[in-house]
């Protein structure tokens, strides 16, 4: 047994550096910079000797007669505040911009030549600087043995501090706001009917309805309550035995009847993919990058099946969310619940990345933004993200909040795969998991094999550097295999051919890859920026919280990022945010809106709850119930609340018309999975398992067009590796480029739609159609539209026709004739039996369809016909929406 905090530290896999991928850097005047050590405007802690206080006078001496003058000289026109610009990002006007670097990273790394750009770029080795004439070779000796000293530099930028406008009396002030304050258990109340409450809930409500003249509308029907509970709970509505069942139960006990139903669906493996995909929806869980270049994300689907399995466990939510902030830095007793640990910590990776940004500050500091955005607004259900430029306009939130939080994520290295490429200006690591978790697909190579593989590589490294001379000198000489070859493929093969390298260890054996996070060894403070431009740092600070939401500051290590801490101090039963915005979030998934109407905004500028004392008694029942989520859902799910039904009446209209004391059931369409899902469910085509991994998993690393990856076919790739010109020909010269060979995004699956593949430009039809969450948003609540492509896609896509017809086959082979056809396709469809008109139409339609003018043979025509109602009763209002 392996002991809590006794594991090293999570392996990544990197690129592999070699001369001609420095080569493409440097023509493509992109940097090799790791995101790990990549700061903004951070005050950099120089090795003893440099720091300011230590400088002897023979060292300043030498920086000011030796070094400043060159740069003055020769660079300060281009790399300078004063400047006609800075170019490249990269600043030398004073101490924490050469060290901090440009586009390409450090200039200077003290003592280190060979890993100074600057060094390089004197020597005009790559990059050339100056670009016309290269410096005197005294003068390059000065700078040598400057850098060798410690690079010592007595500029310090003195200029700016920004001072906030929110005041320690503010944010005192701010404390005193209702959700900033913890919640504490209320009394329970008693109201004028005191015969109607089955629960504790109901009595909140009830006594709602006493103060604003409200009675409530009379319980629904058991056909539509089991209907409600099998969406709310599973995904998908209920077959006609489990609705007959549950009308016998409940006319004996309406109690029970629901109970049990709520026991036996909360234990379904299916609650875990329904309530899964709620916090997906949160979390912009996705399969792709998004932006301009869409690249994908192909170990996503361990956090989707992480986040699936955390809610079929009723995983306590306080761990849940530890997990995935901090996943990395938790004890873990064996490998096993250390690999589930860092695939949790994908959450602050997956979100939507810029992979064309070619400045690595501004995407370290866009990459850090999201990760606050994500993690403020998800749990804590305030925006944080609002005070990078400036202190939050309305909740007494500071700038200097926000760069608290932003030297916790700037500490922290985020893995999510990539190499880079004439697309991807920003590539990144993969973690590898401490397990062995691979496909049937998966077996170990010989290590000779492994090493081909890396000579074909460096070939195609070379070859793509001169495919991109070709390009600029086309009467330049070139190899004969590459007349067939543009940059864009090659491009293509090199970051295919070092992705497969980097799915082995050195042995050959392949690796179980995760995205997800952990500390940079580089533990620093943030700047503040002003306006939040990353070449204008003002002062350093500390790293921390929230500060009016956690009145001590944080102390925190300096070994570390502070992500545990800052982990804990969310899931704190002292702090007051936490446990209410997850039971409002809970509240809304079944009762249709939330008790907060916005539930990621719960600051001064949202609105009050609905029910503030119900609000902060769930919260507080959650807590004191180990965080379950299951609990919260079955006392909301057994309450007489959820019974209600929809039916309107007069004075709900003139009293509360947006039903916001819930007096009455909220009427809701079926989102986009469960209507796909219940389709296949009653079509007979659902296949109930989890597929391993995704679709988009099996096209590795690449980048997406609008009908899937631009993809190297295997043959292809073979022929590029080989040394044959014709083999070469005949396979690339139809493709004109990189061809789609692929799956397209809509290609037939019968998986449930959590496991359809998630790509941010290009979602399934039948899923953006009806209102899916945008994956590159925090969505805490879908939009419900009623759209005409909504209903043309009812009427005639594929997948509709093709379960018609399935549906039809299941009727004609189950019943002997067209009468009990036609009912059966209503106890199917609807769960309930047709009554005597719409019998009547439903055969009228069904004979006529038959009788009708055509060839086709009998037995053809009456399953046209069944098919052709079975797809009326899918786009009906009725199977479409729970009232």
């Amino acid at each position: 047994m392996i002991q809590p905090f006794s594991f090293p530290r999570a392996t990544v896999t990197f690129a592999r550096p070699s001369l001609a991928t420095l080569s493409i850097a440097f023509l493509a005047s992109i940097g090799s910079v790791s995101l790990s050590d990549t700061t903004w405007g951070q005050n950099t802690e120089a090795p003893p000797e440099t720091s300011m206080e230590s400088l002897s006078p023979e060292a300043i001496s030498f920086f000011e007669s030796k070094i400043r003058p060159v740069l003055i000289e020769h660079c300060y026109r281009c790399h300078s505040s004063d400047g006609q610009a800075i170019r490249g990002g990269l600043s030398l006007d004073h101490r924490d911009a050469i060290l901090a670097g440009g586009e390409s990273g450090p200039a200077i790394v003290p003592h280190h030549l060979d890993e100074s750009v600057l060094w390089d770029a004197i020597n005009h080795r790559g990059m050339r600087m100056p670009p016309n004439a290269k410096l005197s070779a005294n003068i390059i000796e000065d700078f040598k043995t400057w850098i060798e000293m410690g690079a010592p530099d007595p500029r310090i930028q003195t200029g700016v501090k920004i001072q906030s406008q929110v005041t320690a009396e503010d944010i005192e002030k701010g404390r005193s706001f209702w959700s900033f304050q913890k919640p504490t258990k209320p009394p329970v109340p008693t109201p004028n009917l005191q015969e109607w409450p089955k629960s504790d809930v109901d009595r909140f409500i009830a006594a709602t309805w006493d103060k604003h003249d409200l009675k409530p509308a009379m319980d629904t029907s058991a056909n539509t309550l089991v209907r409600r509970l099998y969406v709310d709970l599973i995904g998908f509505l209920p077959d006609a035995s489990a609705v007959q069942a549950f009308e016998m139960a409940y006319e004996k006990s309406p109690d029970d009847a629901v109970s049990k139903t709520v026991d036996a669906l909360l234990a379904k493996p299916e609650f875990g993919e329904r309530w899964g995909r709620h916090w997906l929806d949160v979390a912009r869980y996705a399969e792709s990058t998004g932006k301009e270049v869409d690249a994908t994300f192909p170990y996503a689907w361990r956090y989707r099946d992480f986040v699936i399995d955390s809610f079929q466990q009723d995983k306590p939510y306080d761990h849940f969310v530890r997990q995935q902030v901090a996943g990395d830095l938790l004890p873990a007793p064996t490998d096993e619940v250390w690999a589930e640990n860092l695939i949790a910590t994908g959450f602050l990776a997956i979100g939507p990345k810029s992979l064309s940004e070619q400045n690595p500050r501004q995407f370290k500091a866009d990459l850090v933004d999201e990760q606050i955005d994500a993690t403020t607004r998800v749990i804590l259900g305030v925006s944080v993200a609002c005070a990078r430029c400036h202190d939050h306009k309305f909740d007494p939130i500071t700038q200097e909040d926000y760069y608290a939080l932003a030297g916790l994520f700037q500490s922290t290295e985020t893995c999510f795969g990539g190499s880079r490429s004439l697309r991807n200006r920003q590539p990144s690591r993969l973690i590898e998991l401490p397990i062995d978790d691979l496909g049937p697909d998966a077996k170990p190579i010989a290590s000779s094999e492994l090493a081909k593989m890396k000579e074909q590589l460096s070939q195609l490294e070379i070859d793509l550097v001169e495919a991109r001379r070709a390009q600029r000198q086309p009467n330049a000489p070139t190899n004969p295999r590459n007349r067939f070859l543009n940059a864009a493929i090659l491009d293509q093969a090199v970051s295919q051919l070092n992705q497969q390298i980097l799915s082995y260890d050195s042995n050959g054996k392949p690796l179980t890859l995760a995205m997800g996070v952990q500390d940079s060894e580089r533990i620093s403070n943030a700047r503040l920026l002003a306006r939040g431009e990353i070449d204008k740092p003002a002062q350093e600070v500390p790293r921390g919280f929230v500060s009016v939401l956690s009145p001590q500051p944080a102390s925190l290590s300096h070994k570390t990022s502070g992500r545990l801490e800052f982990a804990q101090w969310l899931t704190s039963r002292e702090n007051p945010l936490t446990a209410r915005v997850m039971v409002n979030r809970i509240w809304q998934h079944l009762i249709g809106k939330a008790l907060v109407r916005e539930t990621d905004n719960f600051g001064l500028s949202g609105p009050p709850p609905s029910h503030p004392e119900l609000l902060d008694y769930l919260a507080v029942e959650f807590m004191d119930h180990n965080w379950s989520i299951q609990h919260v859902i079955r006392t909301i799910a057994n309450s007489r609340v959820y019974r209600l039904s929809s039916q309107y009446d007069p004075t709900h209209l003139e009293a509360d018309p947006n039903n916001l004391y819930v007096a009455r059931a909220n009427p809701r369409r079926l989102d986009a999975e469960a209507l796909r899902d219940s389709i296949l469910a009653i079509s007979r085509q659902l296949d109930p398992r989890r597929p391993r991994g995704s679709i988009i998993a099996t096209w590795g690393q690449t980048i997406l067009g609008p009908n899937g990856p631009a993809m190297i076919p295997p043959e292809a790739l073979r022929a590029i590796l080989s040394d044959s010109p014709e083999a070469i020909g005949s396979l690339l010269r139809p493709l004109f480029g990189i061809r789609n060979n692929s799956q397209p995004f809509d290609a037939p699956t019968y998986y449930r739609s959590i496991y359809l593949p998630i790509a941010r430009n290009s979602l399934p039809r039948a899923l953006d159609l009806f209102d899916f969450a945008e994956p590159s948003l925090i969505v805490g609540e879908r939009e419900s539209s009623n759209t005409p492509e909504q209903a043309l896609y009812l009427m005639n896509s594929p997948f509709i026709l093709e379960q018609s017809d399935a549906l039809a086959r299941v009727l004609m082979q189950s019943q002997s004739n067209p009468i009990t056809r036609i009912e059966q396709a209503f106890l199917e469809v609807y769960g309930r039996k047709a009554n005597e008109g719409e019998r009547n139409a439903a055969l009228a339609f069904y004979r006529s369809a038959v009788q009708g003018e055509g060839d086709q043979p009998s037995d053809v025509r009456s399953f046209q016909a069944l098919s052709q109602l079975c797809q009326a009763l899918f786009g009906s209002a009725e199977f479409r929406y729970i009232p």
